[in-house]
């Protein structure tokens, strides 16, 4: 078992898959998120309805807030919600009439108005900093629930629902081997980022906070830890919210609650631009580099030239002896956000991102697979092949 399972979470979500097939809901792999027939009856257009949010980050937020007082640690939340249902739909194609919902829940004896205030301002801030760049949002209200009983500290979700024409919908089994594949860095700081990212995003957050934060902080505030948790684990880490470690250039409060960089206006411009030669977009979120096997027939997925691995996936791995498979499968590793393209295209591809400031470069390409009827992942991560397969 990986030590992700051991804390109650997992990247393949193999229980959540095996659940939707016996309730007798179907998986599509042709398009990245589900969509339905159009909510205005218009035969030419699809909608859908997404939700998602910033998972257990809002618990790092929650510990600098208990430890500080500082209440502004909880706006880049509404960020991480946001994002994490904004790319899984730009994945899909150019959205158009989105409407977002939020949906927070949280334990009031704990979490005080200041922390929701901070909440609401962060969402009205991130769509308008995305309108800037054509990316449309209405702020459609939502549900601010006191469930202590339920939720010990704070759950921030968010619905995005909106639509989009079927003629500009991204088909990912238009992927075929020959095609390159392109990663988009979720590090660094790009046109529209506040602050310098460390690529967290908002996967992997529960093993990055036990990798990485004191045991101490359990002890303190033990509502930061399921209680089903075996022998109730402890974090393995050495450090403080506050400390700077080597090589990082930030604090570790502020590496993990770094938001999710949102990559709509950069796919947004490839739509506009090149509508024809994009044959796959994939939001590395939950199952990290290895997404993509879902994705597509009959393709192996070879990753060889990641970006330089951020520092603080190195701190992760090395504070809790993390397997290298792992890595791969929980977290991005500094690239988000990958397109699949003809190779004819990979410069265009590369200048439109460059355009915005998020870095990219070709990482890998895509190749016949090895076994007819699966697909297959393989990423050289620092110098060791991980290999993963998937039957279709």
């Amino acid at each position: 078992m990986s030590q992700y399972q051991t804390l109650g979470t997992s990247a393949d979500k193999a229980e959540l898959h095996a659940a939707l097939k016996s309730a007798g809901l179907s998986e599509s792999s042709k398009y990245f998120a589900p969509l339905l027939p159009d909510f205005a009856g218009d035969p030419s257009y699809a909608s859908f309805v997404h939700s998602d949010g910033a998972g257990t980050k809002s618990l790092v937020a929650y510990l600098v807030y208990r430890e500080t007082g500082d209440a502004t640690v909880f706006r880049g939340i509404a960020q991480d919600a946001l994002v994490m249902n904004l790319d899984d739909l730009f994945a899909v194609g150019p959205c158009e009439s989105l409407v977002l919902s939020n949906a927070i829940a949280r334990n009031a004896h704990l979490v005080k108005e200041d922390a929701l205030t901070e909440i609401f301002k962060g969402y009205k801030e991130c769509v308008e900093s995305l309108q800037k760049y054509g990316i449309k949002i209405a702020l459609g209200g939502g549900e601010t629930a006191d469930v202590g009983d339920v939720v010990r500290t704070l759950l921030v979700d968010a619905t995005l629902c909106g639509r989009i024409k079927k003629s500009s919908l991204i088909d990912t089994s238009r992927i075929v081997p020959g095609d390159a594949i392109i990663g988009f860095a979720s590090f660094g700081i790009c046109a529209y980022d506040k602050f310098n990212n460390s690529g967290i995003g908002s996967n992997g957050l529960t093993l990055a906070r036990h990798a990485m934060l004191s045991s101490s902080y359990q002890t303190k505030y033990p509502e930061i830890t399921a209680l089903e948790n075996p022998d109730r684990i402890e974090s393995s880490g050495k450090y403080k919210i506050q400390d700077s470690p080597d090589g990082l250039g930030m604090k570790i409060s502020e590496a993990l609650l770094s938001p999710t960089r949102s990559y709509a206006p950069v796919l947004n411009k490839l739509y506009h631009e090149i509508p024809n030669d994009i044959h796959g977009v994939i939001h590395n979120t939950g199952g990290g580099l290895s997404k993509v096997i879902r994705f597509g027939k009959n393709n192996r997925y070879v990753k060889s030239d990641l970006f330089s691995t951020p520092a603080l996936f190195n701190l992760i791995q090395s504070g809790a002896n993390v397997s290298a498979r792992e890595m791969v499968q929980v977290f991005n590793l500094g690239q988000r956000m990958e397109v699949y393209t003809p190779n004819y295209m990979v410069n265009k591809v590369l200048q439109t991102a460059q355009s915005l400031g998020v870095e990219a470069k070709q990482i890998g390409a895509v190749e016949k697979s090895s076994q007819d009827g699966f697909n297959e992942v393989v990423v050289d991560y620092n110098g060791e092949k991980v290999h993963f397969t998937h039957k279709l």
